[in-house]
Formats: C-alpha cells, sequence, structure tokens
C-alpha cells in the first residue's frame, strides 16, 4: 500500500510526504532520518493520512496537497482528527499519538496504580523544541486565581514574598505582570532547571521512558497544584512554603487544601512513592486515608549510628530514581529498592513498609 501523509511538526507546522511504509517513514522522521524540514522541527505526529493504490498516485496526491494554501492543509488535518476521534458504531475514536507514533495506538488512560510525587525547581525555562505539551493541568482555574493574586502585588510585596534579591523579584514582577496561561508552553518534567531534573535527563529518554513519566510521575507545585510530565506551563516562581494569603486561606497549604491529595487517589486507593521534599510531601501526608500506601525513599550516609541526608546528594539520587524508575517500567513502590545508581543501594535493616533508605559510604 502507498500513503500520503501529513505530519503535525513539533512547532506546529505540517509537512506533507509520501511512503509505501507509513510507520517506518514516521519512525525515520522522529529519529533524524526523514526529511532535512523536519530534523529541526522534532517530534512529529501524524495529522493525516491516504491510502493509494499506486506509487504513481500517492506522488500525484503528495503535489496536489503541497500546492494547497496552508488554511487548506489545517483544514484538511482537521476533518481528519475530527473523523478518527468520533470513531465508527461500536468504536472508540482513535488518535495518532506523537509519543509512541504509530496510527491508532492512543495514550494510554487506563487507571495508574502507583503516582511518583517529586518537588519542582525555583529555576525554570521555556523549552518546547523536544517535545510538545499535550495535556492541560487539571487546576488551571486554581493557577488563574493564583495570577490574578500575584499580578496586584507591587514589587516590594513580591519580594517579601519570595524572599529574594531584588533581580530576581524584578523578573519575576515583570513575569507575572506578562504572563499568559494559555500561550508559549512547556511541558512541566522540561519546564524546571533543577539538579533533580538535571539527573533525571527527561530530554534524552526514550518514547517508552516518556510514556512511563506521563502517566506515573506528578510534580508537586504551589502555582499549579499537581502537574503531569507533559503538562503546558509557563515559568513561575512560587514556592509551597510561601505565606501567601487568600480570600479563605492563611497560606497555600490551607488554599489547596485536600486537592492535590484528592487528584492523586483519583484511580483509587493511593499507591505514592514519595521523592519530593518535606516542602512538598506535607501537602500530600495530612490526607493520607486507610488503605493508602503511602512510601518515602530516603538517601543518605551513616554516620554515628544514624542517617545524614545531604541535600544536594539527595537532590540528585531523586532525579536518578525517576530515570531508574522510567527504565524498567515499575510498577509498584517495592521495585524502587533494586536502584542503586551513585553508589547508593537499599539498606533493608534500616528501612520499613512506608520508608525506604538508601546509603552509601561516606
Amino acid at each position: 500500500m502507498n500513503y500520503t501523509y501529513l505530519l503535525r511538526c513539533a512547532d506546529g507546522s505540517l509537512y506533507c510526504g509520501w511512503t509505501n511504509r507509513l510507520e517506518e517513514r514516521i519512525l525515520a522522521h522522529n529519529s533524524g532520518k526523514g526529511a532535512k524540514y523536519t530534523k529541526t522541527r522534532r517530534p512529529v505526529a501524524l495529522a493525516y493520512f491516504e491510502e493509494h493504490a499506486t506509487k504513481s498516485e500517492a506522488m500525484k496526491r503528495e503535489a496536489a496537497i503541497k500546492r494547497m494554501t496552508k488554511s487548506q492543509k489545517e483544514r484538511l488535518a482537521d476533518q481528519f482528527g475530527r473523523k478518527n476521534q468520533s470513531g465508527g458504531e461500536g468504536q472508540e475514536p482513535q488518535q495518532a499519538c506523537p509519543f509512541c507514533l504509530k496510527k491508532g495506538r492512543k495514550r494510554r488512560k487506563e487507571p495508574v496504580s502507583m503516582k511518583i510525587i517529586i518537588s519542582p525547581a525555583k529555576k525554570m525555562q521555556i523549552k518546547n523544541d523536544d517535545m510538545p505539551w499535550r495535556e492541560t493541568p487539571v487546576f488551571c482555574r486554581e493557577a488563574e486565581e493564583l495570577l490574578k493574586l500575584l499580578q496586584s502585588f507591587s514589587e516590594e510585596e513580591l519580594g517579601e514574598l519570595f524572599k529574594a534579591n531584588a533581580a530576581i523579584t524584578h523578573e519575576n514582577y515583570l513575569r507575572y505582570a506578562q504572563m499568559d496561561l494559555k500561550t508559549g508552553l512547556t511541558p512541566a518534567v522540561l519546564a524546571y532547571v533543577g539538579i533533580q531534573y538535571q539527573h533525571m535527563a527527561p530530554q534524552i529518554f526514550t518514547g517508552e521512558e516518556w510514556e512511563y513519566v506521563c502517566r506515573h510521575l506528578r510534580i508537586l507545585s504551589g502555582f499549579y497544584g499537581v502537574l503531569r510530565a507533559d503538562d503546558g506551563i509557563v515559568p513561575y516562581r512560587l514556592e509551597m512554603q510561601a505565606k501567601l494569603k487568600t480570600d479563605l486561606h492563611k497560606d497555600l497549604y490551607g488554599f489547596w487544601g485536600d486537592k492535590i491529595y484528592r487528584e492523586l487517589a483519583a484511580d483509587g486507593p493511593a499507591v505514592i512513592l514519595n521523592l519530593a521534599s518535606k516542602e512538598y510531601s506535607r501537602a500530600v501526608e495530612p490526607y493520607l486515608r486507610t488503605g493508602d500506601r503511602f512510601v518515602t525513599c530516603v538517601f543518605g550516609t551513616l554516620k554515628d549510628g544514624k542517617v545524614r541526608v545531604k541535600a544536594t546528594e539527595a537532590k540528585m539520587a531523586r532525579g536518578e530514581m525517576v530515570r531508574f524508575l522510567a527504565g524498567t517500567q515499575a510498577s509498584e513502590p517495592e521495585e524502587a529498592r533494586a536502584f542503586n545508581e551513585m553508589g547508593f543501594s537499599f539498606c533493608e535493616e534500616r528501612s520499613t513498609d512506608c520508608e525506604y533508605v538508601f546509603l552509601k559510604e561516606d
């Protein structure tokens, strides 16, 4: 069979081509072995295709589509998308996933047993050239509410809230004044630039690893509440422990209440592997219920008979742990015990059912 196709590139543009091996061709484009145009616009996703009996027919149709205007191509892709999303009688809708790269294969929506929670980082970036975002944060409405409140603050008031120097305060004062939560979005796990995220290295995840973190990883946030890896977000600065008073609450812990927990437990009794700092896990732990599992990972060294945690090493290890879990496609907290990166190894005698201790030599 021969195909004429349109690919949606990471920058939103459409690329037209023809092939007699559609899936292989899409994989080639995403590995940088496709057309020159798509090499700098990866990843790509199938936006439209049609089948032809002969190579000649496919090439003629390709030429015809290339002569179309941009709006005509967009209309073609839109009609194809709506047709597939509706599905036939007794059929589920089908969509081309930009990460699994297979026509008709949907992003998995089945309940996820284990959730891995991590903290955000203060430093952020706009980075949408590696992977396009594909979800909207669950608590967008709450983020809008916080944004309006922060926009009402003077630069001096923000400085007191952030406990930051003048340069950082000024940068974020301007950032909030111009902030639009719907444009210039970056996938959450790529937006944070901290030690933990550097060691996680999500930008070099395989497709399978990326899908794993999209299903299992949750980033706790003072501004967004909780984020999936591929939620589209903008840079912000707002720590969970910030003393931000709202109309009804004295701080962000009160503002978020049990919302973050309820989102983590949406699939049933929560099974949470905690890689977050105490500042952020505090937004979840008070709301745990009977039947939930909450396992905290501790990374440290043994000194004078006590486990000592070095903050920087712990951040590195948390990032490495996420990468390890994604690489092994772990589905239960117990599988984290096999982690042995950076010289750390699981210490059974110092661990409990709710705390996994990983030690390394000092």
